[in-house]
């Protein structure tokens, strides 16, 4: 397991208050990248939401977690 100092992204937002359309973007996107590695390998977290989304402070860099609600997708 990672350690993740930044807390949950809930916190980081709370916390920034604002933030500027490029970081909003690069947030996103690395959320977006994440859902699509997760359905590329059958699996559907299915409680994605700000409190499942860890911030790296030292990476920048979000991490997905919390997979007690995920499922595999048979296909």
């Amino acid at each position: 397991m990672e350690l993740c100092e930044g807390g949950d992204l809930f916190k980081h937002i709370k916390n920034q208050k604002k933030f500027s359309e490029a970081t909003a973007a690069a947030m996103f996107k690395q959320i977006i990248s994440g859902v699509y590695y997760m359905h590329k390998h059958n699996i559907c977290h299915r409680d994605i939401k700000p409190e499942n989304i860890l911030y790296d402070d030292e990476s920048k860099q979000l991490k997905i977690v919390d997979f007690g609600k995920a499922a595999r997708i048979r296909k």
